[in-house]
């Protein structure tokens, strides 16, 4: 089974790739879903797919696309060429369009919206998979990352318990199962001496984490989250040091 992608975003600093898990060529277009014609003026935006990353993005019909990030867009053409280079590499295109004679501007990107939004993570999904109930998925890969835990892959763990959170974004004790699988990849990296890379794992945990605290939950449950939080934030304060030497 192909693994799919996995990033994260330390929102608001800037984006960071905690695993390296992608190749060339498994990312999908940034404009799946959007059709397009030429116009007097850039490109006209024809259709834009219901629940696609660009429509979530807020991009409409008739919205004129100008610029794809800081590149000019005059044609169909020229748009058709940057699309096809940012296919399969990019994980989010910044576009200045107008709509209605005034102009804005866009970031279209293919992080996971229920996970950003609950969890500030920004993750890629394998969106190969789809359910049509969403605890089907959560429990599909519940079981995908039990598996790869018993293994020992960690990374694939992670990213089968996100996929999870895509699927049912306020299940807490997969949020918590996410928490752990960074905390243990935080250690693996450290003990093999790639602080920087651990450090974005501590960090994302952090914010996991903060956001936890904004979940009903027992008293039992935010002992272990201050707890964590502790440990965790002590960890990035003793590695921090290292990387600033």
């Amino acid at each position: 089974m192909k693994i799919s992608r996995v990033f994260f975003l330390l929102l608001p600093t800037a984006y960071c790739l905690l695993l390296s898990a992608v190749s060339a060529g498994q990312l999908p277009s940034v404009f799946r879903g959007v059709v397009v014609a030429d116009s007097a003026h850039g490109v006209r935006v024809v259709s834009v797919e219901e629940r696609s990353q660009a429509f979530l993005a807020d991009l409409r019909p008739e919205d004129l696309i100008l610029q794809v990030n800081h590149t000019p867009v005059r044609t169909i053409d020229e748009f058709a060429t940057l699309s096809s280079q940012l296919k399969g590499v990019a994980v989010k295109a910044t576009l200045v369009i107008v709509r209605n004679g005034d102009p804005r501007e866009l970031v279209l990107h293919l992080y996971s919206y229920p996970v950003l939004r609950q969890w500030d993570l920004a993750f890629v999904p394998d969106d190969d998979l789809k359910f049509v109930e969403p605890r089907a998925g959560l429990s599909y890969w519940a079981r995908m990352g039990r598996g790869y835990e018993t293994v020992g892959d960690l990374e694939a763990a992670l990213n089968a318990y996100l996929n999870g959170l895509h699927n049912e974004p306020t299940f807490v004790d997969a949020a918590f199962k996410v928490s752990d699988l960074l905390w243990q990849i935080a250690q693996q990296r450290i003990a093999t001496g790639n602080i920087r890379d651990a450090m974005t794992a501590l960090q994302a945990e952090v914010r996991l984490l903060h956001r936890l605290f904004e979940q009903p939950m027992t008293e039992e449950d935010l002992q272990r989250i201050k707890g964590q939080l502790e440990h965790t934030i002590t960890l990035i304060h003793t590695y921090r040091h290292a990387l600033e030497k």
